[in-house]
């Protein structure tokens, strides 16, 4: 089955998403759980990775396209109504991380200052460049959906 990637509106990506479940749509709508700091302590919220975007599978067809552009907060389909590649949408399907919220990966570094990543879904990250920032509890990646490079901040936590 094919993924497509559609438009919402700011602030309906999760009533969207929910409705389109409940019409028996497999959408996808990646999450994390990303540290802020507030009153001095570290707390963790829940943040939606690409906000105003939900990916979903399906067979195109007329019925299905005019059903999901009736829902409350979607705006369009993106990308000519084309699928996403394959390799995004393993991408895609990563970040998803079996429906569940992404939790902090944990990482380790060495008395030489090499970085190991003990746990957590950046142990399955497949491109090379990451970037650091453990002093603010992120982590970021770069990967190509739709055409285009993006830079996906994950949490991550030093141990």
């Amino acid at each position: 089955m094919n993924m497509y990637v559609l438009q919402i509106k700011s602030g309906y990506e999760i009533s969207a998403c929910q409705e389109l479940r409940k019409r028996g749509f497999d959408a996808v709508l990646p999450t994390i759980q990303e540290y802020v700091r507030r009153g001095g302590k570290w707390n963790l919220h829940e943040k939606i990775i690409f906000t105003q975007y939900l990916f979903i599978r399906l067979e195109p067809d007329e019925k299905n396209y005019y059903e999901i552009m009736k829902i409350d907060g979607v705006v369009r389909f993106l990308g000519c109504n084309q699928p996403l590649k394959y390799s995004e949408q393993k991408y895609i399907e990563w970040l998803e991380n079996g429906g569940k919220s992404i939790e902090p990966s944990k990482i380790y570094i060495t008395a030489s200052g090499d970085k190991m990543i003990m746990s957590g879904i950046l142990r399955k990250y497949s491109g090379s460049e990451i970037e650091y920032n453990l002093r603010q509890r992120k982590v970021g990646i770069f990967i190509e959906i739709a055409g285009k490079n993006h830079r996906i901040t994950l949490p991550a936590v030093r141990i």
